[in-house]
């Protein structure tokens, strides 16, 4: 039995309607969060900027306060831009992150409130899986 690869890795390609789209892989961590706000940042460098970035967790194991930190700046700077940050295939331990530090409705734009044993919300739709956002 082979262990599970937590390595961080992260792809970024302008979409051709200027979407940024991200791929990330692994932790994201207090090692790895300015590797990920590094490849976002470049593109919004260039002229034009990306209209919205969607980011694919789908392959994120772990995401940490830096991460959560990373993701708020993420925001941050996509809102700044006139876009908007979407958070693609949430795995389940990101919503509950999201949900326990009050940021869920941020940066998902959805409400939801935390249910009792820490389940996904009911209006969760859009997490584990999803493409929307």
């Amino acid at each position: 039995m082979s262990a599970p690869d937590h390595r961080f890795a992260v792809g970024a390609v302008t979409a051709a309607d200027g979407t940024l789209r991200v791929e990330l892989a692994g932790d994201l961590a207090w090692d790895s969060a300015e590797d990920l706000l590094d490849a976002v940042r470049t593109r919004f460098d260039r002229a034009p900027g990306p209209a919205d970035v969607r980011l694919d967790c789908a392959r994120m194991t772990l995401c940490d306060s830096m991460g959560l930190s990373a993701l708020l700046a993420l925001h941050r700077l996509a809102s700044t831009a006139g876009g908007r940050l979407h958070l693609d295939h949430r795995p389940a331990f990101l919503d509950r992150l999201l949900l326990l530090t009050g940021t869920y409705e941020h940066l998902t734009g959805r409400t939801g409130t935390a249910e009792p044993a820490g389940e996904i919300p009911a209006d969760g739709a859009d997490g584990p899986g999803s493409q929307r956002s």
